[in-house]
Order: C-alpha cells, then structure tokens, then sequence
C-alpha cells in the first residue's frame, strides 16, 4: 500500500497568515512591512514604540536615582541594600507609570489592530495571486 502524502505540507504559508503571526509575534505594524504596506505599517508601530519608549525612559530614570542612592549609601560606609525593595521601585516604575496606566489600552489596540490589518491586506494580496493564477 503506498504511503499518504500529505498534501497541506507541501502548499507554502498563505500571505495573511505570515502577516498576521509576524504582527502578532514581532511588534505591531511587522506583517504589513513584511506585506510592503510601510504606511499602514507606521501607523501602528509609532505609537507603540512611542509608550513602550516612554516606558524604558522611566525605568531608567529610576534607575539611575537608584543607582545614585546606593552611591551616596557607599560613600558612607553603608554597604546594604534591599535586592527586593529595588526590584520593586523598577517594578512600579513601568506598571505605576503614567505612560503604561494611559498606554496600555492603546499600545493593545495598536497590537490588536495591526493583526487584524496584516491578516486583510495578507488576504488581499491571496486573493489576488489566486485570481492571477486562475488567468
């Protein structure tokens, strides 16, 4: 009896389902560059990169204040700190922030969005190389 050949193995990834993962993986707007829309691309990685940018700038503003503080502890002779009282300060410094509290909402529909785009514009673009194969 001749074995089964799996006949899904063969036919490549469809267009809207790449875009959609690299969108959903990647960062917002990666499946539409991938499609060669970079319009539609930007307009979903800015405003992402822009809170997540937002977010690391705090982080490291607090760092640095962190960093200063157990200096200044240094210089007087003080050589203990609280591992789990400055994983904490890090910790609120992104989540307690007023770019994640007022960000996250946008930096999820930008996420969210941007798949839902990259899968359309992938499907389109399916669709078209169907009806061109067909001629």
């Amino acid at each position: 009896m001749p074995a089964r050949v799996n006949k899904s193995a063969d036919k490549p990834m469809s267009y809207a389902a790449r875009a959609a993962i690299a969108s959903a993986f990647i960062f917002p707007g990666a499946g539409l560059f991938l499609l060669k829309h970079y319009v539609r691309g930007c307009i979903f990685a800015l405003p992402a990169t822009i809170i997540i940018v937002l977010m690391f700038k705090n982080l490291f503003s607090t760092a640095i204040a962190i960093n200063e503080q157990l200096q200044r502890q240094a210089e007087r002779g003080i050589f203990s700190f609280d591992v789990v009282a400055i994983s904490h300060q890090l910790h609120s410094s992104i989540f307690a922030s007023p770019y994640w509290q007022d960000g996250k909402w946008l930096l999820l529909a930008s996420w969210l969005l941007s798949i839902a785009s990259s899968y359309f514009a992938g499907k389109k673009l399916d669709q078209q190389q169907l009806t061109a194969g067909d001629n």
